[in-house]
């Protein structure tokens, strides 16, 4: 059938298909771009041409708004500028690089924020300042999608010359912005400050940003390094993951997570740093830029609570594992692909979960008292890869599209049947262990379970009655410590398990863990 119909085309005929443009343009600017992921988009191309200097003006022109963006960047030539404002342009992009991949960000963005684009340019290998302008009013009343492409003249040279000052840059200006009222002109200019100086936060060490007379200085969310109110790091890992492109390929990369947590500090300053409901969860980077803050994944058992208002992470990735992460080309948000998410789930839910946990502080040992336990830990450690891990059941997940089809399926009771795996046994899976010693009251569990990174924390409650009459009276049988060691990591990693696929299994194993600690407790005190 497929062959058929390639035969079917043929030079006679094949028609031109171009669409209606006057009534297209109108949904184009309506696309879903807001002003911020405009703007952010136009930035992302000044970056990729090697700017040193971004400059943001707005200004209030008549009735409307109009925004300039300039780089000192190396420019476009001609060819170049021509598929600039091109939608779909053809230029080249650098996958593990560049901000702007799609094709779609300067001539997108710009119809979504204003009638009327106009870009100067001039790059150093042909030394020309050229011009290219789109209008929407002239594409509506030509119903074509045409453009103004020429050299630029005098008056435009002297303005780009004076606003440039370099051998080579750009020039974007967008007038009779859209959807942007004069009396937001003050609320905006601080919204563009804020956004940028987080989403290009780690492009700042060698370019300047300005929006008028304000220079933009990078905002980290995690505040890690920040001499007032700092924030602390817990984990740091680089996460190999691999999926199936869209051809049934498989493909490998590498997600790097960080994950920490903001300091207590007074409900103003909590305030002014926006230690919130709203803004908690990570902060996903590709390629350096962030696309999405505030984010948490869709996994069972974690949401938004004011006991993760401290808690902050950053996912970042390359932008060749767009596909795999599900970014679109508005670059706003992340859908991924089943093999990862349920990867990174495992991971990184029983850290997050452990972040809204409360600890008391561990209690300082001494050297001896913390040996008891190295036994067991360095044996756990180096037979991780023989351990054999909890089975755990497995989500399904089902497209929209896909529901409707499985309805009518003959086997549809089988495919909704949840499959049960095992979980892969390495040691950067719920393998690697370390033991501490912690007060945590007499009526408290005999121990607590936490992961860090890659690693499960097993907390000891040195208050229970287990600890004190099982190990603490019997530390020169190093087999009985041993044992207890191994029995509570057994416990442990199960505990671990269910923290990122079942929460309804969670729950009951913390019940058990409660019941044994409260019926050991008053057995031994007999």
């Amino acid at each position: 059938m497929n062959e058929k119909r390639k035969e079917e085309f043929t030079k006679e005929n094949m028609v031109s298909n171009e669409p209606n443009a006057a009534i297209l343009i109108d949904a184009l600017q309506n696309i879903g771009y807001d002003n911020i992921s405009a703007i952010t988009d136009i930035v992302d191309n000044s970056i990729d041409a090697g700017a040193t200097k971004i400059h943001i003006q707005l200004e209030k022109e008549k009735e409307s708004l109009k925004i300039m963006i300039v780089d000192n960047g190396k420019g476009m030539t001609k060819d170049v500028l021509d598929q600039a404002l091109r939608l779909g342009s053809d230029t080249l992009h650098d996958g593990l690089s560049d901000l702007g991949k799609f094709g779609m960000g300067l001539s997108t963005a710009g119809l979504a924020l204003a009638n009327r684009t106009t870009v100067f340019t001039k790059s150093t290998e042909e030394n020309i300042i050229y011009k290219s302008m789109t209008d929407v009013n002239i594409i509506k009343r030509e119903n074509a999608f045409i453009k103004l492409l020429c050299e630029a003249d005098e008056l435009d040279k002297m303005r780009f010359e004076h606003l440039v000052n370099n051998e080579s840059g750009t020039i974007v200006i967008l007038e009779d912005c859209i959807g942007i009222k004069l009396s937001e002109f003050s609320a905006l200019k601080g919204k563009i400050i804020k956004n940028l100086s987080r989403i290009f936060r780690k492009f700042m060490d060698r370019t300047e940003f300005w929006v008028n007379d304000t220079k933009i200085e990078p905002d980290d969310p995690l505040r890690l390094g920040y001499e007032e109110f700092p924030g602390t790091l817990i984990s740091e890992d680089d996460y190999d993951v691999k999926w199936k492109d869209i051809g049934g390929i498989e493909r490998q990369g590498t997600i790097h997570i960080k994950i920490a947590s903001l300091p207590e500090c007074p409900r103003p300053v909590a305030t002014k740093l926006g230690i919130n409901m709203k803004n908690e969860g990570f902060s996903v980077l590709r390629n350096n830029r962030e696309i999405l803050f505030g984010y948490l994944p869709d996994w069972e058992g974690i949401v938004r609570h004011n006991d993760l208002n401290r808690f902050r992470g950053e996912i970042s990735f390359s932008s060749d594992m767009d596909f795999a992460m599900g970014v679109n080309f508005r670059k706003n948000g992340v859908d991924m692909v089943d093999s990862i998410d349920n990867a990174l789930r495992v991971q990184i839910s029983p850290q997050i979960k452990t972040v809204r946990k409360k600890y008391e502080t561990v209690t300082e040992t001494s050297d001896e008292e913390k040996e008891e336990h190295t036994v067991a830990q360095k044996i756990i450690n180096k037979m991780s890869n023989t351990l054999t891990l909890p089975k755990v059941k497995k989500e399904i997940r089902e497209s929209k599209e896909n529901k409707e089809d499985n309805k009518n399926n003959e086997n549809e009771e089988e495919t909704k049947k949840e499959k049960v795996r095992t979980p892969i046994k390495t040691e950067n899976i719920n393998a690697v262990a370390e033991f501490e010693l912690k007060h945590m009251g007499e009526t408290g569990n005999i121990f607590e379970t936490s992961q860090i990174g890659k690693k499960i924390i097993i907390s000891w409650n040195i208050d229970h009655v287990f600890y004190k009459k099982f190990i603490a009276e019997n530390v020169a049988n190093q087999n009985v410590v041993r044992f207890a060691d191994f029995l509570i990591y057994t416990l442990a990693s199960a505990q671990i398990q269910y923290m990122a696929d079942d929460e309804e299994k969670l729950i009951i194993m913390d019940n058990i863990i409660s019941t044994m600690s409260a019926n050991i407790r008053n057995l031994l005190k007999n």
